[in-house]
C-alpha cells in the first residue's frame, strides 16, 4: 500500500521594521492607536469589510480583533506587553488569507523626537512565510501607519488647535 505523503510546506521567517514620524504629542498618537482605530484603519485590511469595529483592548491579556457584531468576528492578536503611552507588544496568527499560516509578534514603540512622535514598528512572523509575504506585511503596515494613522492624527491635531 502506497501512503500519500503530506505536501511540503516551506517554513520561513519574515522580519519587518520601520519608523514613521507623526507631528503630534505622544499621548495623542497613543489615544488614536488604541481608542480610535476605526477612524484610520483601512477597511481593505479587514477580513470582513462590513466589520463594525477594529478593537484594541489596551491592557495586558487584551485582544485586538474585528467586531462583526452579534458575537462574531476574528481575533488578530493578544496583548502580551503594554506600557502606556510608550509601547504595545502583540502576538497573533497570520491567516492564510494574508500569506500564513504563521505566528507573528509585533512591537510598537512611541518616542518623542524633536516636535514629533516617532512610531517604531518591528514584526517577526514565522511559519509559512517568504519574501512575498514579508513584502506584503511591510506594505500593509506602511499603508496603515503612514497613510492611515499619521494622516488621521495630524489632521485631528490641526482641528483641535483651531
Amino acid at each position: 500500500m502506497d501512503i500519500p505523503q503530506p505536501a511540503q510546506v516551506q517554513f520561513g521567517v519574515a522580519q519587518v521594521a520601520f519608523e514613521v514620524a507623526i507631528a503630534a504629542p505622544q499621548a495623542r498618537v497613543w489615544r488614536a492607536l488604541v481608542e480610535e482605530t476605526m477612524a484610520w484603519w483601512d477597511r481593505v485590511f479587514l477580513m470582513n469589510p462590513n466589520a463594525r469595529g477594529f478593537v484594541v483592548e489596551p491592557r495586558l491579556g487584551g485582544r485586538v480583533f474585528e467586531d462583526w457584531g452579534d458575537g462574531a468576528g476574528v481575533q488578530w492578536y493578544h496583548v502580551i506587553g503594554i506600557d502606556p503611552p510608550n509601547a504595545l507588544m502583540l502576538t497573533g496568527q497570520l491567516a492564510p488569507t494574508y500569506g500564513g499560516p504563521a505566528t507573528t509578534t509585533v512591537q510598537l514603540v512611541l518616542s518623542q523626537r524633536g516636535g514629533a512622535t516617532v512610531l517604531s514598528l518591528s514584526e517577526t512572523a514565522f511559519g509559512r512565510v517568504d519574501a512575498k509575504v514579508e513584502s506584503f506585511i511591510r506594505a500593509a503596515w506602511e499603508t496603515l501607519f503612514e497613510t492611515g494613522l499619521k494622516s488621521y492624527v495630524e489632521a485631528a491635531c490641526a482641528r483641535e488647535r483651531s
